[in-house]
């Protein structure tokens, strides 16, 4: 009798161990397996949720940003109208004879003219460069064209305004620091000049030139 009841305690006491093990490898195998997938659902959440709390300020900066450019660049073609002939090398031969009459016909009377309107005397000559001849060879991203020295007349006051009246000249120039001589009210100043020029859009592509006799065409 009492062999039967140990046996009957041993076999509960099995069965209960069995089912702990039991619960216990499920809970490794499976709850555990499941609480790490959901506590890494929840720190995505916590990312999305701080993105998204983000995203009416991200748009406000981006619309600001928009504004922003939209100023910048009417402001850019403002300038570009009133400094820049309209020079464009998209074509580069027809930006090539822009470029003849732009410095073959505007912008000597134009340089000439200036110092009188700020009301020095200009008493030397201003010599404009012929422009080149080959399109190809032209730098289409800045072009430089040195117009000498300026030599002017008058006194000290008058002088030093007719320097800084450059920024209002039609043409975006790019001057040397003057040297003065002579007392006020008849001081002299001289000073270099160079004319910038930006072409506007892209540049295209080569135009085919002739070469020496016998020698076909060449593009360089």
């Amino acid at each position: 009798m009492n062999l039967s009841k140990l046996r009957r305690i041993h076999i509960v006491i099995i069965g209960c161990v069995a089912c702990a093990l039991v619960v216990a490898g499920l809970y490794f195998l499976v709850i555990k397996k499941a609480q790490e997938r959901i506590g890494k659902l929840e720190a995505r959440l916590e990312t999305a949720e701080g993105i998204w709390a983000q995203k009416a300020a991200t748009e406000s900066k981006l619309e600001a940003a928009k504004v922003r450019y939209r100023m910048v660049n009417a402001k850019y073609e403002e300038y570009l109208g009133k400094k820049m002939p309209a020079i464009s090398f998209e074509d580069r031969a027809q930006g090539m004879i822009a470029l003849w009459k732009e410095q073959t016909e505007v912008l000597g009377p134009m340089l000439e003219k200036w110092p009188g309107k700020t009301g020095v005397r200009l008493a030397s000559e201003v010599r404009v460069p012929a422009a080149g001849t080959n399109p190809n060879a032209v730098e289409t991203s800045l072009i430089r064209v040195p117009v000498g020295t300026f030599r002017v007349l008058g006194d000290f006051g008058v002088i030093m305004g007719h320097i800084r009246s450059w920024n209002n000249f039609g043409r975006l120039v790019e001057i040397s620091p003057a040297s003065l001589t002579g007392p006020s009210p008849t001081m002299t100043a001289e000073y270099t000049v160079t004319v910038l020029i930006f072409p506007r859009g892209e540049t295209g592509l080569a135009v085919p030139m002739a070469s020496a006799p016998g020698g076909g065409i060449s593009i360089r």
